[in-house]
C-alpha cells in the first residue's frame, strides 16, 4: 500500500506540472515550493523551540486558526511555523501575524520529509482535520516527535473499492499518531473502528471556537449598514455560478413584493461573472469596490475583495452558502454563529452540523429554483420564525464550545506543552 501511495504522489506532481501549463493554481503551488529548503533553513530560528501547524487549505486554517493563538498567547517562547499544501490558503494567510513563518508544504516524498523534519525540528506538530501524509507522519514518528491530528474526521465514499484503499492508508496515518482529537463521537468511532490501537478523544470540533471568536471580535461595517437601510438582506457566501443562477432567478419574483438586498460573496472572484450579473441587473448592482458610489437603487453589493465573508453573516436576515448545488458545502458556522437562518443545496453531507440544523430546524435544503423561492418567501415574511432559528443556533454552538481548550489542557498535561521558556 506505501508503494502505491509514493506512486501516486509521484503521478500527482506530474499531474500538476502539466496544469502549470494552463491553470495559475497548479503555476503558484510550482512555484511557491521552490527553493523550500533555503527559505526554511532561513526563517527558522534553531534558538527557539517550534511548533509546525499544518493545513491543507483556508477552510483548515479556520478551523485550527483558534488553536494557533490560543498556543501563541500560552507559550509566546515558541517559534511558530504554518504551513498550507494549497494556494488558497497560502495566498490569503501568507502575512498572518500569529505565526512566525508561513510557507508551503513540499510534496510528501520520503526525501522531503527526511529534509523537511531535519530543517524544522519541531517539538511537537498539529494536522487539522484531514491531512495524511504517509512519509512525513513516517519520519515524525520515527523521530518520537508528537503529532496530534486536530478536528479529525474520516472520509468516506460510496465506493467500496475506494473506502478499502481509504482504511489502509488511515491505518497507516493514524498509527503515526501521538494523539486524535475527533471532531465529534461518530468520528471518533470511525476511527477506533479502522484503527483500535489509536489514541483518540472527543474534543468536539474547534471550527465552533472559531466562530464564536469572530462574533465577539465583530466590528461594525459601516458601508454595510448604509447599504442594507432597514431592508431585509440575503448574505449569499462563497457561491458559485450555479447558485447564482438560483438566486437570482429566486430573487427576480421576490423583490416585486418584499423590501430585500442582496450581499455576495463569490467563492472566487471573476470579473467577468460578475460583469456578467451586473449587466442583467444594471440599475440595481454595485461592487463593494466601488461602495463610494453608493445610491439608493443599489439592492445588489457583489463583494470583491477576500476576508471579509466572515463579518458580513452580522448584517444577514437570511444566508445562502454556496458550493451544494455542485459539490459541497461550504462552512455555514460563519452564519449560524450570528443566527441568521441557512439555505444550501443538496450536497451537504460534508459537514455533520449541516445535517444537525436541518433536524433542528435551523437549516435548510433545496434542491432548484422553486424551493429556494418558497424557502426564501417563507423565512422572509416570518420575523417569529427567524426569531427562534436564532434561539436555535446560538444554543447549538454554545453547546459545542471548549475544543481548544480541551486540546490546549491535554497538551499541557502530557508535557508536550510549557507556558514558561526553559531556563
Amino acid at each position: 500500500m506505501k508503494i502505491l501511495y509514493d506512486l501516486g504522489i509521484y503521478f500527482y506532481y506530474i499531474f500538476i506540472r502539466i496544469g502549470r501549463i494552463g491553470f495559475s493554481k497548479a503555476r503558484l503551488w510550482i512555484d511557491g515550493r521552490k527553493n523550500w529548503q533555503q527559505r526554511l533553513v532561513e526563517a527558522r530560528d534553531m534558538s527557539r523551540p517550534c511548533i509546525w501547524f499544518h493545513c491543507a487549505s483556508l477552510g483548515e486554517f479556520e478551523q485550527g486558526r483558534n488553536l494557533i493563538e490560543a498556543i501563541r498567547e500560552h507559550a509566546p517562547h515558541y517559534q511558530l511555523i504554518l504551513s498550507f499544501f494549497s494556494p488558497s490558503g497560502y495566498e490569503i494567510r501568507k502575512n498572518y501575524a500569529h505565526v512566525d513563518h508561513v510557507c508551503y508544504l513540499p510534496l510528501d516524498t520520503a526525501a522531503n520529509a527526511r529534509n523537511w523534519v531535519q530543517l524544522l525540528q519541531p517539538e511537537m506538530v498539529f494536522v487539522v482535520k484531514y491531512e495524511l501524509w504517509l512519509n512525513l507522519f513516517g519520519e515524525l514518528k520515527k523521530k518520537k516527535i508528537p503529532l496530534m491530528l486536530v478536528s479529525a474526521r474520516v472520509r468516506k465514499t460510496g465506493n467500496p473499492y475506494s473506502n478499502m484503499i481509504r482504511k489502509r492508508l488511515y491505518q497507516l496515518a493514524f498509527s503515526a499518531c501521538t494523539h486524535i482529537f475527533a471532531q465529534d463521537e461518530q468520528s471518533a468511532a470511525d476511527i477506533q473502528a479502522i484503527s483500535p490501537d489509536a489514541a483518540v478523544s472527543v474534543s468536539y470540533d474547534t471550527r465552533f471556537d472559531q466562530v464564536w471568536s469572530t462574533r465577539e471580535a465583530h466590528t461594525d461595517i459601516p458601508e454595510l449598514a448604509a447599504f442594507k437601510k432597514e431592508r431585509l438582506c440575503i448574505v449569499c457566501g462563497s457561491t458559485w455560478p450555479r447558485d447564482e443562477a438560483l438566486l437570482f432567478g429566486a430573487y427576480t419574483k421576490l423583490k416585486e413584493t418584499v423590501d430585500l438586498c442582496l450581499v455576495i460573496a463569490p467563492h472566487e472572484i471573476h470579473q467577468a461573472r460578475i460583469n456578467k450579473w451586473t449587466a442583467a441587473f444594471p440599475q440595481e448592482s454595485i461592487r463593494f469596490s466601488d461602495i463610494d458610489q453608493l445610491s439608493d437603487q443599489d439592492r445588489i453589493l457583489w463583494i470583491d475583495n477576500i476576508g471579509m465573508l466572515s463579518r458580513l453573516y452580522a448584517y444577514a436576515d437570511i444566508a445562502l452558502i454556496g458550493g451544494a448545488w455542485k459539490k459541497k458545502v461550504h462552512n455555514i458556522l460563519e452564519a449560524v454563529v450570528f443566527g441568521c437562518p441557512v439555505i444550501f443545496g443538496p450536497n451537504h453531507q460534508n459537514l455533520p452540523e449541516a445535517t444537525d440544523l436541518i433536524r433542528l430546524g435551523g437549516a435548510h435544503s433545496v434542491n432548484n429554483e422553486s424551493e429556494l423561492l418558497l424557502c426564501l418567501d417563507d423565512l422572509l415574511r416570518s420575523a417569529d420564525q427567524r426569531a427562534k432559528i436564532r434561539d436555535v443556533h446560538t444554543d447549538f454552538v454554545k453547546e459545542r464550545l471548549g475544543a481548544t481548550e480541551f486540546i490546549l489542557n491535554w497538551c499541557k498535561k502530557a508535557g508536550f506543552l510549557t507556558s514558561t521558556e526553559p531556563i
